[in-house]
């Protein structure tokens, strides 16, 4: 079966948890307040019964799920005080987060005091789209086992791509499909075919045909596309898509570890990237010599990676190499691992504020810009405030450095600096390369955490519950879709926003009525909004109350 693998989630799947002993539990009390409310469907006002509701506090890493009863009611009790984001879901509805009218808004916060009650906190769902056909190949016969998703473009990390959402159906023996549950919007159908039975075996002059994704009504590119308009409840019926076959190639070589040795136990992953994620095209065995084989590629540039685990609290020893496929078969394709880097460093943190410091810290590592290939990120590393230093093996790449990775981050305590040898690279990150060390690690830990709140109103003065509120350095420079530079900020229940862990610097602030999810990242956009903003500076520790009048979008 072939999958669309969300990067992110493959990274942390792939996380070497270094130290498991040491692993710091969470002490918390329990919590004090209570939050209710129902889930009804959005087209009659009916209550929805067995929907899940989920209430997730990312500062406390708290997520929990209820179920509703025959009435629609939820009810969440010994919540702890914390900004939370509820969130509902329903088979063959739409997914809402409380605040949305649209799946692809963000989410309002909801502001829970301790012993506090928080009642009628509805959630309406409403009935997802559905798309319908059958996939055949050029002679008109049906094609089973073929993936079928749709894919809408959405921001991430700046840029707008396709990325797959709404789930997918896998083709029955009559080459139908059926994708339910889809939210409103317009969305590009793919179907992607696999020859599972090729994997690994000897290619006849049969077999030797594959068939490249395509795009309804049956173009490799996107851009050749048609568009698919999906409406709340309704059905786009008996879509026809025609896989035409291209020359599939074989893919042979060899696989060693930095040695020169082969890399087994491991396989060889063959993936075609697509946006901000994997599809996994092929795989092959790594043989006890070190060579491997893959068969039936279509047309098209991969990744090849292959991975044997490491030793316990190393990473796994990764090989990796990019081609590009047009029908021939390709040979003597080489992957070779690099041996991984030792980090060393340190915690720091201003002498006036060490007695506050936690007993436990853990630093996790993420890739600040994904670049197609999925990377292991090195494993977190567990930090006492009693012996401040820290040791790990890394792969070769460039990850930032994040609170958290054992368990929740320290609660109002943030990363103020990474230096490395003096330079600082907090917002560039951590280069390992391949065969260096690399010593000298300083990070800096604060508890004086920053805060941006206020309120936002019309033109006329009176207050507005629906908005989203938008800050970005002045300096263009940190226009990146990664930058610790910006932040948003919904309305919680009464009308107010908040954001928070901004660096100490000159700020723009904005209220817009809509925006996208991630369009804040988009340079051009926010270039687009800069002559609405105001202006601001904020310094280390400092809560700055910023009263906006609200923007309208056209």
């Amino acid at each position: 079966m072939l999958h669309a693998i969300v990067v992110s989630t493959l990274l942390l799947a792939q996380g070497v948890l270094l130290q498991p002993q040491n692993q710091p539990q969470d002490t918390s009390p329990p919590g004090t307040a209570t939050i209710r409310g129902h889930v009804v469907a959005a087209d009659t006002g009916q209550p929805l019964r067995k929907a899940q509701v989920r209430i997730v506090a990312n500062d406390i890493r708290e997520n929990r799920i209820a179920t509703t009863d025959a009435n629609g009611a939820y009810e969440f009790t010994e919540v702890r005080p914390a900004r939370y984001t509820i969130l509902a879901n329903k088979g063959g509805y739409v997914g809402i987060s409380y605040g949305q009218s649209r799946a692809t808004d963000p989410p309002k916060p909801i502001e829970i005091l301790d012993r506090q009650t928080v009642e009628r906190l509805d959630l309406s769902l409403p009935r997802g789209g559905v798309i319908t056909g059958r996939i055949v190949d050029d002679f008109g016969e049906p094609m089973s086992d073929v993936t079928v998703s749709t894919q809408r473009y959405q921001f991430v990390q700046g840029r707008r791509i396709l990325v797959p959402t709404g789930g997918f159906s896998m083709t029955n023996d009559l080459g139908e499909f059926r994708l339910f549950g889809i939210a409103p919007g317009q969305y590009y159908l793919q179907a992607t075919w696999r020859n599972v039975a090729a994997a690994g075996a000897a290619l006849g002059p049969a077999a030797r045909l594959t068939f490249a994704p395509t795009f309804f009504p049956g173009t490799a590119s996107p851009s050749d596309a048609q568009r698919l308009t999906v409406v709340a409840g309704r059905e786009i019926n008996d879509l026809v898509m025609v896989l035409r076959p291209s020359k599939a190639a074989r893919v042979t070589g060899t696989v060693t570890d930095a040695d020169g040795k082969p890399l087994t136990p491991s396989a060889v992953m063959v993936m075609r990237n697509s946006g901000m994620n994997v599809d996994i095209a092929g795989n092959g065995t790594v043989r006890p010599d070190g060579t491997f084989t893959v068969n039936a590629l279509a047309p098209g540039e991969y990744t090849l990676r292959a991975q044997r685990p490491g030793a316990p609290g190393e990473p796994p020893d990764v090989a990796i190499a990019t081609i590009a496929v047009n029908g021939d078969d390709l040979s003597d394709v080489h992957l070779m691992s690099a041996k991984p880097t030792t980090a060393s460093g340190r915690i720091v943190v201003d002498p006036a504020l060490a007695s506050q410091l936690p007993k436990t810290i853990s630093l996790a590592f993420f890739a600040p810009v994904f670049t197609g290939v999925p990377m292991p990120p090195p494993p977190p590393v567990s930090v006492g405030s009693d012996d401040p230093t820290f040791a790990l093996k890394a792969p070769p790449g460039v990850f930032r450095v994040t609170l958290g990775g054992f368990g929740p981050p320290p609660p109002g305590w943030a990363i103020k600096s990474v230096r490395v040898n003096g330079s600082d690279v907090t917002d560039a990150g951590i280069e390992f390369k391949p065969n260096e060390d690399v010593g000298g690690i300083e990070i800096e830990l604060t508890n004086k955490i920053a805060t941006v709140a206020g309120l936002v109103t019309t033109s006329g003065g009176d207050p507005v519950k629906d908005y989203t509120v938008i800050v970005f350095a002045q300096d263009k420079d940190k226009w990146t879709g990664t930058s610790r530079y910006q932040g948003i900020g919904r309305p919680d229940q009464d009308g107010r926003f908040k954001t928070q862990s901004l660096p100490p610097g000159d700020y723009y602030i904005v209220a817009v009525d809509k925006v996208e999810t991630g369009q804040w990242t988009d340079p051009e956009f926010l270039e687009s909004i800069r002559p609405s903003a105001s202006t601001f500076s904020l310094m280390e520790g400092e809560a700055k109350t910023v009263d906006l009048k609200l923007t309208t979008m056209h």
